[in-house]
């Protein structure tokens, strides 16, 4: 864990101590939360050499937060993504870029890895004695890795080749933005349906032989979870 979310958790738990008197309600909580994460625009893109030609991922996540009164609270979100990566249409295409100068290619690919560290402020708004909503803005660490590939290509000229691409990985600070509702199932229990988004930039450094080169990747993700909460 970077030295940066570290402050940020240093930061959180400072003020839950400083409002641990103040805060005689059920409102704070801890969860976990696991559903489906959309990647977005550049990152789900299946345009040769631009695009990142990611699926529909998974995610699975943690969350914490302290509320100093009713409506205020301080928390944060830890989560790990991934989604699998469209072998057979990046092969389909990159054969189509070489013009004829490969019969066939095949293509083995892990997944791309994200993992997110957030620290932020939520404000809560009940809607019923049963339902509430949540809005929450963080920053923190936004961590990323690309699949492990290897290729095999039957070449015009030179027979069958094959070689590898290494995954790299990117960090970057960003933020994220989310909403949720929930339905308190008993005092201490509630159900939730959450939204989040993010995005960041990331540059994934590679070296081949004697070249180095940095590979820019606009990932916009979008979280959909179900998730559960116990109150304290």
């Amino acid at each position: 864990m970077t030295n940066t979310i570290k402050s940020f958790i240093l930061l959180i738990v400072s003020c839950l101590g400083l409002n641990f008197a103040s805060a005689q309600h059920t409102n704070s909580f801890a969860g976990v939360r696991f559903g489906a994460v959309l990647p977005m625009g550049e990152f789900a893109s299946h345009e040769f050499g631009y695009g990142g030609y990611a699926l529909l991922g998974r995610s699975f996540g943690a969350e914490a937060a302290w509320f100093i009164n009713p409506k205020i609270g301080f928390g944060i979100d830890i989560s790990s993504n991934t989604f699998a990566f469209a072998s057979g249409y990046y092969a389909d295409d990159y054969m189509e870029s070489e013009h004829g100068a490969f019969s066939s290619v095949y293509l083995l690919s892990s997944k791309y890895i994200l993992k997110t560290y957030m620290a932020g402020a939520y404000y809560k708004i009940p809607l019923s004695p049963k339902f509430s909503t949540s809005l929450k803005l963080m920053g923190g660490i936004f961590k990323a890795s690309t699949p492990d590939q290897f290729f095999e290509v039957n070449t015009v000229m030179a027979g069958k080749l094959s070689f590898s691409k290494t995954s790299s990985t990117s960090t970057k600070f960003t933020f994220l933005t989310g909403a949720s509702i929930e339905y308190r199932v008993y005092e201490q229990v509630s159900l939730i349906l959450q939204a989040d988004f993010t995005y960041a930039q990331a540059a994934f450094p590679y070296t081949t032989g004697t070249t180095s080169y940095t590979d820019y990747l606009k990932m916009p993700v979008f979280r959909l979870q179900p998730g559960i909460n116990i109150h304290f």
